[in-house]
Protein backbone atom coordinates (compact mmCIF):
# COMPACT_ATOMS: atom_id res chain seq x y z
CA UNK A 1 0.00 0.00 0.00
CA UNK A 2 2.57 2.61 0.95
CA UNK A 3 4.52 2.25 -2.67
CA UNK A 4 1.63 2.69 -4.47
CA UNK A 5 0.50 5.63 -2.24
CA UNK A 6 4.56 6.50 -2.78
CA UNK A 7 4.39 6.02 -6.92
CA UNK A 8 1.17 8.37 -6.98
CA UNK A 9 2.86 10.87 -4.96
CA UNK A 10 5.55 11.12 -7.23
CA UNK A 11 3.91 10.93 -10.23
CA UNK A 12 1.56 13.74 -9.28
CA UNK A 13 4.89 15.56 -9.02
CA UNK A 14 6.47 15.02 -11.78
CA UNK A 15 3.59 15.92 -14.02
CA UNK A 16 2.67 18.78 -11.75
CA UNK A 17 6.15 20.25 -12.43
CA UNK A 18 6.24 19.61 -16.11
CA UNK A 19 8.94 21.64 -18.18
CA UNK A 20 8.59 21.62 -21.90
CA UNK A 21 10.82 23.43 -24.79
CA UNK A 22 9.90 26.55 -26.62
CA UNK A 23 8.89 24.40 -29.55
CA UNK A 24 6.22 22.23 -27.27
CA UNK A 25 5.36 25.51 -25.15
CA UNK A 26 3.60 27.38 -28.40
CA UNK A 27 2.21 23.91 -29.72
CA UNK A 28 0.64 23.53 -25.93
CA UNK A 29 -0.63 26.80 -25.97
CA UNK A 30 -2.17 27.07 -29.87
CA UNK A 31 -3.88 23.38 -29.05
CA UNK A 32 -7.45 23.83 -28.59
CA UNK A 33 -7.82 21.28 -26.31
CA UNK A 34 -6.41 23.26 -23.71
CA UNK A 35 -8.59 25.73 -23.36
CA UNK A 36 -6.90 28.98 -24.53
CA UNK A 37 -7.66 29.30 -28.50
CA UNK A 38 -11.74 28.96 -28.76
CA UNK A 39 -13.62 29.47 -32.17
CA UNK A 40 -17.13 29.74 -33.09
CA UNK A 41 -19.12 30.83 -36.31
CA UNK A 42 -22.10 33.05 -35.86
CA UNK A 43 -23.42 33.72 -39.28
CA UNK A 44 -21.44 34.69 -41.98
CA UNK A 45 -18.18 35.14 -39.88
CA UNK A 46 -15.76 32.65 -37.78
CA UNK A 47 -14.65 34.23 -34.88
CA UNK A 48 -11.49 32.92 -33.07
CA UNK A 49 -9.43 33.82 -30.17
CA UNK A 50 -6.30 33.14 -28.87
CA UNK A 51 -5.32 34.00 -25.12
CA UNK A 52 -1.72 34.74 -25.43
CA UNK A 53 0.55 34.40 -22.04
CA UNK A 54 4.21 36.45 -22.19
CA UNK A 55 6.22 33.81 -23.05
CA UNK A 56 4.28 33.04 -26.00
CA UNK A 57 4.55 36.17 -27.33
CA UNK A 58 8.25 36.41 -26.19
CA UNK A 59 8.90 33.01 -28.28
CA UNK A 60 7.01 34.11 -31.22
CA UNK A 61 9.19 37.66 -32.10
CA UNK A 62 12.10 35.60 -31.38
CA UNK A 63 13.38 37.27 -28.77
CA UNK A 64 12.66 34.78 -25.38
CA UNK A 65 15.48 34.59 -22.92
CA UNK A 66 14.95 32.05 -20.92
CA UNK A 67 17.76 33.70 -17.85
CA UNK A 68 15.25 36.91 -17.99
CA UNK A 69 11.78 36.73 -19.56
CA UNK A 70 10.05 35.86 -16.29
CA UNK A 71 10.92 39.02 -14.32
CA UNK A 72 10.33 41.24 -17.02
CA UNK A 73 7.13 39.59 -17.90
CA UNK A 74 5.97 40.15 -13.97
CA UNK A 75 6.54 43.89 -14.11
CA UNK A 76 5.68 45.94 -17.52
CA UNK A 77 2.30 44.43 -19.38
CA UNK A 78 -0.78 42.90 -19.10
CA UNK A 79 -3.41 40.37 -20.79
CA UNK A 80 -2.81 40.03 -24.64
CA UNK A 81 -5.78 38.25 -26.63
CA UNK A 82 -4.81 37.63 -30.56
CA UNK A 83 -8.31 37.97 -31.97
CA UNK A 84 -9.51 37.09 -35.50
CA UNK A 85 -12.43 37.53 -37.85
CA UNK A 86 -12.89 35.22 -41.08
CA UNK A 87 -15.37 36.34 -43.39
CA UNK A 88 -17.47 33.63 -44.91
CA UNK A 89 -18.85 35.18 -47.45
CA UNK A 90 -17.02 38.15 -49.56
CA UNK A 91 -20.63 40.40 -48.80
CA UNK A 92 -18.99 43.14 -46.32
CA UNK A 93 -17.07 45.89 -47.20
CA UNK A 94 -13.26 45.36 -46.17
CA UNK A 95 -13.04 49.27 -44.74
CA UNK A 96 -15.65 47.67 -42.21
CA UNK A 97 -12.79 45.52 -40.46
CA UNK A 98 -10.81 48.95 -39.54
CA UNK A 99 -13.51 50.52 -37.61
CA UNK A 100 -13.23 47.77 -35.02
CA UNK A 101 -11.02 49.42 -31.65
CA UNK A 102 -10.81 49.53 -28.22
CA UNK A 103 -14.60 50.23 -27.06
CA UNK A 104 -15.15 46.92 -28.73
CA UNK A 105 -13.69 44.69 -26.56
CA UNK A 106 -13.60 44.14 -22.87
CA UNK A 107 -13.36 41.52 -19.96
CA UNK A 108 -15.59 40.30 -17.25
CA UNK A 109 -14.22 38.72 -14.40
CA UNK A 110 -17.18 38.06 -12.02
CA UNK A 111 -18.44 41.79 -11.23
CA UNK A 112 -15.18 43.31 -12.98
CA UNK A 113 -15.82 44.82 -16.90
CA UNK A 114 -12.27 46.08 -17.65
CA UNK A 115 -12.10 48.04 -21.12
CA UNK A 116 -9.08 47.07 -23.36
CA UNK A 117 -6.65 49.40 -23.32
CA UNK A 118 -4.98 48.68 -26.70
CA UNK A 119 -6.09 46.89 -30.20
CA UNK A 120 -3.87 46.57 -33.34
CA UNK A 121 -5.07 45.62 -36.48
CA UNK A 122 -3.57 43.86 -38.90
CA UNK A 123 -4.17 45.46 -42.17
CA UNK A 124 -3.89 42.26 -44.69
CA UNK A 125 -4.44 44.43 -47.57
CA UNK A 126 -7.65 42.47 -48.91
CA UNK A 127 -4.96 39.55 -49.56
CA UNK A 128 -7.04 37.28 -46.85
CA UNK A 129 -10.48 36.67 -45.57
CA UNK A 130 -9.08 36.85 -41.85
CA UNK A 131 -8.96 39.87 -40.31
CA UNK A 132 -6.68 40.02 -37.27
CA UNK A 133 -6.21 42.30 -33.84
CA UNK A 134 -4.24 41.92 -31.08
CA UNK A 135 -6.15 43.18 -28.25
CA UNK A 136 -4.40 44.21 -24.93
CA UNK A 137 -5.65 44.92 -21.19
CA UNK A 138 -4.34 46.31 -18.69
CA UNK A 139 -4.87 43.73 -16.09
CA UNK A 140 -1.75 41.64 -14.25
CA UNK A 141 -3.45 39.05 -12.45
CA UNK A 142 -6.42 36.72 -13.26
CA UNK A 143 -7.56 35.00 -9.94
CA UNK A 144 -10.68 33.99 -11.43
CA UNK A 145 -12.61 32.78 -14.66
CA UNK A 146 -12.87 35.36 -17.00
CA UNK A 147 -15.15 36.29 -20.06
CA UNK A 148 -14.02 37.75 -23.53
CA UNK A 149 -16.27 39.90 -25.32
CA UNK A 150 -16.15 41.32 -28.18
CA UNK A 151 -19.05 43.59 -28.52
CA UNK A 152 -19.92 44.02 -32.45
CA UNK A 153 -21.24 47.27 -33.76
CA UNK A 154 -19.97 46.90 -37.15
CA UNK A 155 -21.21 43.17 -38.58
CA UNK A 156 -24.51 42.87 -36.38
CA UNK A 157 -23.48 39.29 -34.92
CA UNK A 158 -24.69 40.73 -31.29
CA UNK A 159 -22.01 40.04 -28.53
CA UNK A 160 -19.18 37.47 -29.14
CA UNK A 161 -18.32 35.67 -25.66
CA UNK A 162 -15.69 33.16 -24.79
CA UNK A 163 -15.16 32.25 -21.53
CA UNK A 164 -11.93 30.76 -20.52
CA UNK A 165 -11.05 29.14 -17.15
CA UNK A 166 -8.67 30.22 -14.85
CA UNK A 167 -7.38 26.12 -14.21
CA UNK A 168 -6.31 26.54 -17.72
CA UNK A 169 -4.30 29.72 -17.87
CA UNK A 170 -2.88 28.07 -14.43
CA UNK A 171 -2.00 25.00 -16.28
CA UNK A 172 0.14 26.38 -18.89
CA UNK A 173 3.48 24.75 -18.42
CA UNK A 174 6.92 25.85 -17.89
CA UNK A 175 9.10 26.29 -20.25
CA UNK A 176 12.55 24.42 -20.21
CA UNK A 177 15.86 26.17 -19.83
Amino acid sequence: MKNVFLILILGLVTFSCKKVSPLDYIEWIENQDNGLRKEKTIGDYRFEIQYCPKNYLQIKRGNYDSTSSTEIIKNNSGLCFIFRIERLSDKDNHSLFQLINEANFSLISESDTIRSSMVLYENNFKISSIESYSVYFDVYQIKNDIRFVYQDEVLTTGPVIFSFKIQDIKRIPEINN
